[in-house]
């Protein structure tokens, strides 16, 4: 069963191509609810085209305010009013965001819409959390300040242990709830018995991170993407163009593989793919010659992740 379904709207740099749109990335949670992660032109037609709930998508994370990561939202938050959107909406994006819509929409962005839509700038840390997950940020090299963005899953709970709770004199049924939701209860004796007397070891959430435009400086983004179960990063160029991508401050594969390795992920996904599309073979054999499994994302691609990995670990 899925846990949580990835799906990459948008793997083009810089301009469309017939077959690639421009950036944009949607993380479906097992509750349904959806986060989405720049939002280039086009994209709310690839919403559609692959089958992703727009009316679903709480958070907006923008890593930058270049054109071809944002542009779409202008459609795309105009589709929702439409469609009669009732739900808030959150737009969280590097400094200087609040200023660039309310400049569009007016000081009172608010006002224009049918649904509750908070702006946040945000820098590098701490982004924003909700009851089982957090949002955090990273700053990476680029012309203007962009933001690389980690969803980490909050421990969960351990497995319940039935024929503890029974021995323990625990009454089947909201007792046996509560216990799992980690609440203490009484048993039929009087006794408390606490979470952790019948629950095993906590477990581990997933880790995503997804950067976006820029080079990576390893001794800060090594240990911010270390044991990621995803990791998404830029190739826009390849070694041939080392030089131009150094100049442009943007990653090849290779550097984009490199951390990967570095920091140890299970996953490599390289998007912001150039139309220079007769160096897309090079991009994969660079990175695959640092991180074999590495991957050259492409839209549509999904990836679906399941808690029974998590477990087999």
């Amino acid at each position: 069963m899925t846990t949580i379904r990835i799906v990459f709207l948008g793997t083009s740099a810089a301009v469309p191509q017939k077959n690639r749109f421009l950036s944009g990335l949607a993380l479906q949670r097992e509750k349904g609810e959806i986060l989405l992660f720049d939002c280039g032109e086009g994209t709310q037609y690839q919403i559609m085209k692959y089958k992703v709930n727009f009316q679903k998508i709480s958070k907006i994370f923008l890593s930058h305010l270049h054109g071809d990561h944002l542009y779409g939202i202008f459609g795309l938050l105009s589709t929702m009013k439409l469609a009669d959107r009732s739900n808030p909406l959150k737009i969280y994006g590097p400094p200087g965001t609040k200023q660039y819509l309310k400049r569009f929409y007016g000081e009172k962005i608010e006002n224009g819409f049918s649904y509750p839509i908070g702006i946040f700038d945000t820098e590098e840390g701490f982004v924003c959390e909700d009851e089982d997950y957090q949002i955090v940020a990273k700053r990476t090299m680029h012309s203007i300040y962009t933001l690389a963005y980690a969803y980490i899953e909050k421990d969960r709970l351990g497995h319940f242990d039935t024929k503890k709770a029974q021995e323990l004199k625990v009454k089947k049924g909201s007792k046996w709830q509560q216990l799992q939701k980690g609440k203490s209860v009484l048993s039929e004796d009087n006794k408390v018995i606490l979470p952790e007397m019948v629950l095993g070891p906590k477990r581990r959430g997933f880790k995503i991170v997804i950067g976006s435009d820029g080079t990576y400086q390893e001794e800060d983004f090594v240990p911010f993407a270390m044991g990621a179960d995803v990791l998404v990063l830029e190739a826009t160029f390849s070694d041939i163009n080392e030089s131009k991508a150094k100049e442009k401050l943007h990653s090849t594969s290779r550097w984009s593989a490199i951390i990967a390795r570095k920091a140890k992920v299970k996953k490599l996904f390289l998007t912001h793919i150039s139309p220079r599309t007769e160096e897309e073979e090079n991009l994969k054999n660079e990175a695959q010659e640092e991180f074999p499994s590495a991957v050259i994302a492409y839209d549509g691609l999904e990836i679906h992740l399941n808690r029974k990995d998590l477990e087999s670990e």
